[in-house]
């Protein structure tokens, strides 16, 4: 299945400074291992070194949050994935 991966602006740096990555995929998670293996530099950016989705990173499948224990969410064919950095300062 085709989904549409959109990369939040500062994770382009590393994905050769594409917007939009296009994966093949079942579930979230298969999207997110497929977009890490064409650009690995982006796995330090999402996940931690145990493999678990970084707390400032929120990734959205069809809409809906996908929480760090729900990336076994399935996705429809031609779905977009948003990977979003949440960034907090005050």
């Amino acid at each position: 299945m085709s989904i549409n991966v959109n990369l939040a602006a500062y994770l382009r740096q590393y994905a050769a400074d594409k917007e939009n990555v296009s994966v093949n995929g079942q579930t979230v998670r298969e999207c997110l291992d497929a977009l890490i293996k064409q650009y690995p530099k982006l796995k330090d950016q999402i996940f931690d070194k145990d493999n678990v989705l970084l707390p400032y990173v929120s990734v959205f499948a069809g809409g809906e949050i996908a929480y760090a224990g729900k990336l076994d969410k399935p996705v429809q064919d031609g779905a977009t994935i948003n990977i979003l950095y949440i960034i907090g300062g005050g």
